[in-house]
């Protein structure tokens, strides 16, 4: 017997409703590491197949993508790149700026510089850079082969047939320019004057060749313009009387500058010295000594620039500081680099699938959240019978409850236990069992609940009003008479002759009422469910269990709800969604339906632990204290009696027979 122990303020219920809502709080606000691992263990597929699947192709990608080597070389730009005879302040500064630095490089990618670099190592001939070079292949015409295919096809193909057309020298020379130049970058860090040039190649010796031929041609290219801007000063020099006369006006040397603005002042001294005294006057002499000495300094000050400026031309601009050496190695791919990264590139995204799959899955598999979505309790989970005790021949018992390993009557029984009571402690007398779609296991677990209660002691009676599913196992090969309750129906027979019963289960009746309701015009109406259910009620059955149509197709349920006490709502485990079943919910209660508790049938028990879903999934076996007969050989449909002193005792009711009196409920 179940008792509830009030405590003077709230009842056993209210206190199940309340730690249930606890629960559902505690469960959608706290994620911890084994929530974390549940999830880990609920998508191992899904990770596995995604880590393993792309670390493996980047293994094979690793060791069968072509080779790409790298060599690097390194130049460094000299600070001091002063022209000959340069006259403007900007050009003659003694520190290259960011600016220059960046035209550097520019001229370091410069397609004149690729000529040179193709020329010299005569890429022309390669057929890695010149695709018309002898031995190289032409890349295939795919789109203008199918296209010339299918107007072969029919017959409108009159195009000539295509020669290929070698292209002169300097198309590919230019061929061979844009090829190398996308194989090769330069780069220097910061503010660094240092600029690295790295050449990639299938070729390691080659790749080495190109480096350093492009460091060389640089440096020379810098002397030749360095020489060439020589030239062209000097001949500027000429045109305005000579190398000398020209620095000497001209240059922004700062102590040139100095001396020539003493000399201007000297010779201003001497104008005004003039305009009082002859020139044999001693200021007269002192002053023209004075300025022949700042000339003499200037000349020789000149001169000296000039024989730096001159040594300073003979010198590059850059210098090699670092040459390329033969890559042993190639730079790509590199198979302990790649194979790290797409491990832990996949894994993150094994994990970012298995989050957005998780999200998106909106299947119920857990009482936590059907409690949370309704604020209902989930009464209990029915395990899915396995597949070697569903095979024909080893169904269940057609006439009493099996609770042998691995069945599902014993946690149908405790469904019941947690179902019985109302809110004011009173027994329910109706009970409908619904559910939110169609499942040949909803009729299972509302037989259960039946046959669970009479094992209790009560006196059940099983309604099946669900005519969309006419092959109940548990009724199959019966030998059930529908017309006996279209006879009720048509008030030519009594409820007692209607009710079939099985003799293994004293005080358990059915009705099986689905060919009466499938049938055009022979729908139960309202008045005649309730005078079924009231004659049920006085004919000595303390339950009846009502096993009505699905909610979401088909309103029987829905105008059924205010004929009954509890409304018990099934869920299949991993196949019914938050939106079917808060879509039932909905239509229930739109009829003001005393919806007591959810129940998730079709659980796999070994997944749901393992997968740590939550609730605990009753699959122990235990037999009742009276012994039940379970074996029912097939043809004559004979009941097999257990071996058992207690099975010896049973009271066994013919079919059709009207239940004895109803025992005393403890």
């Amino acid at each position: 017997m179940t008792t509830f122990v009030p405590d003077g303020s709230l009842s056993a219920r209210d206190h199940y409703r309340e730690s249930v809502e606890l629960a559902v709080q505690r469960e959608g606000n706290s994620v911890g590491l084994l929530d974390a691992w549940a999830l880990i263990r609920r998508r191992m597929r899904l990770l596995a197949s995604v880590i393993v699947g792309c670390t493996l192709l980047s293994a094979i990608a690793s060791f069968t993508l072509p080779k790409t080597y790298t060599a690097n070389s390194e130049v460094v730009l000299e600070r001091k790149d002063v022209r000959p005879f340069a006259t403007d302040a900007s050009l003659t500064s003694l520190d290259r700026d960011r600016s220059a630095a960046e035209t550097e490089m520019d001229v370091l990618q410069s397609r004149q510089l690729a000529g040179r670099v193709v020329d010299r190592l005569n890429l022309t001939n390669n057929p890695n850079f010149n695709p018309y070079a002898r031995g190289a292949e032409q890349p295939p015409d795919f789109g203008g082969q199918i296209l010339r295919y299918f107007q072969g096809i029919v017959g409108t193909d009159r195009s000539p047939k295509t020669v290929r057309t070698v292209p002169g020298p300097k198309a590919q020379r230019d061929r061979a320019i844009s090829s190398l130049l996308r194989q090769f970058n330069v780069s220097r860090t910061g503010e660094s004057l240092a600029v690295k040039i790295t050449v990639s190649s299938p070729d390691p010796r080659l790749a080495q060749e190109i480096a350093n031929t492009i460091a060389n041609l640089y440096v020379e290219s810098s002397l030749e313009f360095k020489q060439d801007e020589r030239i062209a000063d000097k001949q500027r020099a000429l045109n305005t009387g000579g190398a000398v006369g020209f620095l000497r006006q001209s240059m922004t040397q700062p102590l040139l500058v100095t001396l020539r603005s003493e000399e201007a002042r000297l010779l201003q001294s001497r104008a005004e010295i003039s305009a009082k005294f002859g020139k044999n006057h001693p200021q007269m002499i002192d002053v023209d000594s004075q300025i022949a000495g700042v000339r003499s300094m200037i000349e020789d000050e000149v001169r000296r620039i000039l024989l730096d400026l001159e040594a300073e031309s003979l010198k590059p601009s850059a210098r090699i500081v670092s040459a390329a050496e033969l890559p042993n190695s190639p730079s790509f791919p590199v198979a302990s680099i790649i194979v790290p990264a797409a491990f832990a590139g996949s894994t993150l995204l094994a994990f970012l699938l298995a989050l957005l799959f998780e999200a998106t899955d909106t299947r119920i598999r857990t009482g936590q959240r059907t409690a949370q979505l309704l604020r209902i309790p989930n009464l209990g989970y029915v395990p899915k019978l396995p597949k070697h005790l569903s095979s024909q021949g080893t169904k269940r018992s057609l006439c009493a409850p099996d609770w042998s390993d691995g069945t599902s009557a014993e946690a149908e029984r405790s469904i019941y236990m947690a179902s019985r009571f109302s809110e004011a402690k009173k027994l329910h007398r109706v009970v409908m069992v619904t559910s939110c779609r169609h499942n040949i296991a909803n009729a299972s677990t509302a037989w259960g609940i039946a046959t669970a209660a009479a094992a209790d002691g009560r006196p059940t009676a099983f309604v099946n009003l669900d005519f969309h599913q006419h092959s109940v196992p548990y009724l199959k090969s019966m030998g059930r008479s529908p017309e006996l309750v279209e006879r009720y129906l048509n008030n030519e027979a009594a409820l007692a002759d209607v009710v079939q019963t099985i003799p293994t289960l004293p005080g358990l009746g059915f009705l099986d009422a689905t060919l009466a309701m499938s049938e055009p015009f022979r729908r139960i109406d309202s008045d005649k469910l309730c005078e079924l259910i009231q004659a049920l009620k006085q004919s000595g059955y303390d339950l009846i269990v009502l096993h009505a149509p699905p909610v979401l197709t088909s309103g029987d349920a829905t105008w059924l709800a205010p004929f009954v006490d509890a409304v018990i709502l099934t869920v299949s485990w991993g196949e019914t969604t938050e939106d079917q079943l808060l879509g039932a919910v909905s239509q229930l209660r739109m009829n003001h339906a005393p919806l007591i508790g959810t129940v998730i049938n079709q659980v796999n028990p070994e997944v749901h632990r393992r997968h740590r879903y939550g609730g605990y999934v009753i699959t122990s076996g235990r037999f009742p204290a009276s012994g039940w007969i379970r074996g029912h050989s097939r043809g004559n449909g004979a009941i097999a009696d257990r071996p058992t002193k207690e099975a010896n005792t049973l009271s066994v009711l013919s079919v059709g027979a009207a239940p004895k009196s109803p025992s005393k409920v403890l």
